[in-house]
């Protein structure tokens, strides 16, 4: 039994270290989009995981669950743009507020966010573009349609 539990605990941390930075992200084509304006944002010295990886017990075991639903997903060939992605606003606060040990330089919140946060406005409401540009490959569709 404790052979069959390494082996699985084996294979997650492997699975986690090659899920966690931009350059696996990239891999498939339909995510190249997001890393190239991922590194041209604000944002391009923080790892994929500051943002898109949730706090807790398990917050590793989600993001690498999510990671392989993905491989599945580009497989499958039935992705979409634009993508369907978690971004948590806990995660935005805690850099913003000085909270999160690797981005203690990130600017303090404004004042009056505090307020917008208690009221149920995400993070997102606002600062679409700041990770990654708003409407990546979508843009260019729509602009197709225009008389």
């Amino acid at each position: 039994m404790g052979l069959v539990f390494l082996v699985i605990y084996i294979v997650y941390r492997f699975s986690y270290a090659w899920f966690c930075n931009p350059s696996s992200c990239v891999k498939c084509h339909e995510v190249e989009p997001y890393v190239v304006s991922w590194d041209e944002s604000p944002h391009s010295t923080v790892d994929c995981r500051a943002c898109h990886e949730g706090r807790g017990p398990f917050h590793r075991l989600d993001f690498t669950v999510r990671g392989i639903r993905d491989i599945g997903i580009h497989f499958k060939g039935t992705y979409s743009f634009p993508m369907k992605s978690v971004v948590y606003d806990s995660n935005c606060i805690n850099c913003h507020v000085g909270d999160f040990k690797p981005e203690l330089e990130a600017p303090t919140m404004p004042k009056g966010h505090a307020k917008l946060i208690k009221n149920g406005v995400g993070c997102n409401n606002c600062h679409r573009d700041t990770g990654h540009k708003n409407g990546l490959l979508v843009d260019v569709k729509f602009e197709s349609l225009e008389p």
